[in-house]
């Protein structure tokens, strides 16, 4: 009976998200959407070949639209003077477009630093264990409980960052997703290997035809 109750209450969050129905509500900030869409969740119930999460309710464009009739002179001005500031930008040496879109601090990732700091780690804890500092069994408890921990890291992550794209569900976290699932799927490759030195000679008998 509790089993049926869990089953129950995971198929109705997994539903709950994708019934959901709101305009101007596209989890990926998508405008304007047209069709297949950039995701399983395009709608178009007013058939205009838009998917209404990417577009405001038909009564909110009426209004939108009587706004931006007071607003095109601003708008026509503010064009023009970014077009001068691009060409005047364009024409400066050493200024790029691909130079101007450099990547946020937080969209780069540590792969060498977090792989170089592990090995460091690794290779005290064992020179740990040869001078009998600590016992062979504590060196691979350590970096198996690490093993752990990067793993379940990186999976809950992962899954969180699939509810996002699928269900267009966002977990309110005060860290990037993304950048940790990253950081400890690394951190997760590296201390692998460690791992499989351990028992290579079970996994090249296991190779063996």
């Amino acid at each position: 009976m509790v089993t049926k109750k869990i089953i129950f209450v995971l198929l109705l969050l997994l539903l709950l998200p994708a019934t959901v129905f709101a305009w101007d509500d596209c989890p990926f900030g998508n405008v304007n959407d047209t069709y297949p869409g950039d995701c399983n969740r395009y709608i178009d119930t007013d058939n205009d070949g838009i998917c209404d999460y990417s577009q405001p309710a038909p009564e909110n464009r009426i209004n939108n639209a009587t706004n931006n009739l007071t607003t095109d002179n601003l708008t026509n001005i503010t064009n023009i003077t970014n077009k001068t500031n691009t060409s005047a930008k364009s024409e400066m040496p050493g200024i790029t477009e691909k130079s101007a879109k450099r990547p946020a601090a937080k969209d780069i990732y540590h792969l060498l630093p977090v792989s170089l700091l592990l090995i460091l780690l690794y290779f005290i804890s064992y020179i740990l264990s040869k001078k009998n500092v600590i016992t062979i069994a504590t060196h691979r408890k350590i970096w198996n409980m690490l093993l752990l921990v990067t793993f379940f890291i990186s999976g809950l992550s992962g899954i969180l960052l699939i509810i996002k794209i699928n269900f267009g569900t966002m977990i309110p976290l005060p860290f990037d997703i993304l950048f940790w699932h990253v950081e400890a799927g690394i951190a997760m490759v590296v201390i692998s290997i460690f791992h499989i030195s351990w028992h290579w000679q079970y996994f090249k008998n296991t190779l063996k035809i």
